[in-house]
């Protein structure tokens, strides 16, 4: 383990050179490396496993996704169409998770200074815009055909509808002989098995349509899978826009209240938190410290990096210290 940090002592000569009477202010910045050649070839044998298994379910889900769509269109099934649609924002969970492993392999120029990071939060934006334009398409599909009633091949609907749900379960086991331990993966995991609960749901409303001819079935089929992928669009872009936006993505009230919990500091402020990528959490402020405790800067900047990572998950932090 090797810590770099930048004390109070190395600048204390010129602090009490140049400022007698001011309120002196020194950076505090802390940072740490860890990468043995044994932890460096794990995650490199994990990452190839995940590429690979990401990489045939994703390969299996769009082709299941292009064969809704078509057999819903041909058998006239909205509720068909609309689960290929569920399936597509699924594909894209699968690919936001093969891009994410890419770039964390990825070598970024200089002038990227975070890297490519942003690039998924960018793609699960204009996803999210996507998946609503065609919960809207869905909705007006679902009024014209209450207001004009017609029939949908039932058989072929259910067929298309099955092998869905095969795919499904297949992607579904497919993923788990990745890395159980991988957030983008368990995601990807989710995302699958909620797509198989629709499909379920799908058969079973065939089923009643098969024996009662009841029509409408299919309509409230399909405003129940928009409701579902709507909700999931809905949570993407308001994530996806807070992180554009650089919200912070923790309450500052409380961090602020946290910090100033330890007697050294006497008050933060300017502070600024805010989110690269998922989990990968900045932060940036001024911390006042009673002079009193001057030579114990490197113990505050310690526990406060510690702190803060443990409860927070903020991982890189820049603080300037005054008294």
């Amino acid at each position: 383990m090797e810590t770099c940090k930048f004390g109070l002592n190395e600048h204390k000569p010129f602090l009490e050179e140049n400022h007698p009477h001011d309120h002196p202010h020194v950076h505090g910045h802390s940072c740490s490396h860890h990468k043995s050649e044994h932890s460096h070839t794990h995650s490199h044998d994990h990452r190839g496993t995940d590429k690979k298994v990401l990489k045939w379910a994703l390969a299996i889900t769009l082709v299941t996704m292009f064969l809704e769509f078509f057999y819903g269109f041909l058998s006239n099934s909205l509720a068909l169409v609309s689960d290929a649609i569920h399936m597509f924002t699924h594909s894209f969970a699968l690919i936001i998770s093969l891009v994410a492993i890419v770039i964390a392999s990825k070598q970024a120029p200089l002038e990227k200074t975070f890297g490519y990071y942003r690039a998924e939060v960018l793609a699960a934006f204009i996803n999210g815009i996507t998946i609503v334009l065609s919960i809207l398409w869905i909705v007006y599909e679902a009024v014209e055909r209450f207001l004009n009633p017609s029939q949908i091949d039932i058989k072929t609907a259910m067929i298309v509808a099955i092998i869905g749900l095969v795919v499904n379960v297949i992607t579904g086991v497919i993923l788990m002989q990745g890395d159980k331990n991988n957030i983008n993966l368990k995601s990807a995991f989710v995302h699958m098995l909620s797509d198989a609960l629709s499909s379920v749901a799908i058969i079973l409303g065939y089923i009643v349509i098969y024996f009662t001819s009841w029509y409408f079935i299919d309509i409230i089929l399909a405003l129940l899978v928009a409701a579902v992928i709507g909700k999931w669009a809905m949570g993407i872009l308001k994530s996806s826009t807070n992180t554009l936006m650089e919200s912070s993505p923790v309450n500052l009230k409380e961090v602020k209240t946290f910090i100033e919990k330890d007697a050294r500091v006497i008050e933060l402020h300017d502070v600024h938190i805010w989110e690269i990528t998922q989990d990968m959490y900045n932060m940036t402020a001024h911390v006042k410290i009673d002079k009193n405790h001057i030579e114990e800067y490197e113990d505050i900047l310690h526990h406060l990096n510690h702190d803060l990572k443990e409860k927070y998950k903020i991982v890189h932090t820049t603080f300037q210290f005054e008294w």
